[in-house]
């Protein structure tokens, strides 16, 4: 399955963390956020946000590093995405 994902912030090698939004095929924009913990893997939580937008939030291990490559790995794993296509989409803060 192919989905869409747009980064709020430009991305580097290694971020201290992550906010964006993703849509799959036919749906809506969510919102990804991915933030440093003390976790040994990646754990994708689903979410809805107050004003109603779904999406996950990535617990994502320190020492990691966190970059597009690797959220993308992580929300494959998710939601099945086996592409991603990196385009404009809305900014996350604005749909939380």
């Amino acid at each position: 399955m192919r989905a869409e994902i747009s980064y709020d912030l430009v991305m580097s090698d290694d971020m201290g963390f992550v906010e964006g939004t993703f849509r799959l095929p036919g749906g809506d924009w969510q919102v990804v956020i991915v933030s440093q913990y003390d976790v040994s893997v990646p754990v994708a939580v689903p979410q809805v946000w107050d004003s109603g937008v779904r999406g996950v939030f990535v617990r994502f291990p320190r020492g990691w590093p966190l970059n597009a490559a690797a959220v993308e790995r992580v929300l494959s794993a998710s939601l099945g995405v086996t592409e991603w296509l990196v385009v404009r989409g809305p900014d996350s803060m604005q749909l939380r």
